[in-house]
This record gives structure tokens, C-alpha cells and sequence, in this order.
């Protein structure tokens, strides 16, 4: 009885396994290597620094992929309103004030939470990738041997 050849539904699923793993892992990146630390040293230049609070949070606005607002769970839904007064503050000029630290914290927060869960979704994806690998060898030899 003649073998199937899986070999190429493993080379696919590796490659494509792989190519998500890289573009999560290029995000991931990006975040906890260069947004995060900018939007920390806004939040840290202390009281009379105020006035960069609100690029702070034009940065924070757009969230990691994991961390979209819309995805928040029960215990951060309060968010959502003070969400809305500074993007009203931001658009009007207002600006936001040392008051408002509290909660960039927490939006900061957030983003190294969804900037976690990428960088571990992307890990996952590299298993697989291996994972897929491993059985397009496997069937290689297996079909060379037949």
C-alpha cells in the first residue's frame, strides 16, 4: 500500500506557525522595547511634567493587540469612562493634569499586560513552528524509507 506524502502540509503549517510566531514576536518587541520605556519616562518626569502626560496617553491610546479596550474584562470596565474624558481633554487642548497619573499608570499597565501575552503567544506559535518541523522531517524519513 502506497504511503500518503503529509510532508507538504507540514512544511505549510510550519511556515505558516513560523510567520505568525515572527510578526507576534515584532510587535511584542517593539512595545516593551520601545514604546513602554518612552511612555514610563513621560510618566516619571514628575509633577512639572504634566504637560506630557497627554503624549503619554495619545501613546497609550492605541493599545497592544492583546490589550484592546473593547477586550477589557469585568474589573477594569470603569476604565472605559475615563477613556472617554481624555480623549475630550486631549482633542479639546485641555491637556491632562498630575491628577491623572493614576490612571496612565494603569492604562501603562495594560499595554505591558497585552505586550506579555504577545510576546507568550508568540513563543507558542515558535512551538508549533518546531513542533511542524519535526513531523516534516519525521515524514521525509518515513517516505524515504518506503
Amino acid at each position: 500500500m502506497k504511503k500518503i506524502d503529509d510532508s507538504r502540509l507540514y512544511l505549510w503549517f510550519t511556515a505558516i506557525t513560523f510567520l505568525i510566531a515572527l510578526v507576534c514576536g515584532v510587535i511584542a518587541s517593539y512595545s516593551m522595547m520601545r514604546v513602554e520605556p518612552r511612555v514610563e519616562a513621560m510618566l516619571a518626569a514628575g509633577e512639572g511634567a504634566a504637560s506630557s502626560y497627554g503624549e503619554a496617553y495619545l501613546m497609550l491610546r492605541d493599545p497592544q493587540v492583546f490589550a484592546r479596550y473593547e477586550n477589557f474584562d469585568a474589573a477594569a470596565q470603569p476604565i472605559k469612562f475615563i477613556l472617554r474624558d481624555f480623549d475630550r481633554r486631549v482633542s479639546s487642548g485641555e491637556g491632562l493634569s498630575a491628577a491623572d497619573r493614576p490612571y496612565l499608570d494603569i492604562l501603562l499597565e495594560r499595554r505591558r499586560l497585552g505586550s506579555a501575552l504577545t510576546r507568550n503567544t508568540s513563543v507558542f506559535f515558535a512551538l508549533l513552528s518546531l513542533l511542524g518541523l519535526g513531523m516534516f522531517v519525521y515524514e521525509r524519513r518515513s517516505l524515504n524509507r518506503a
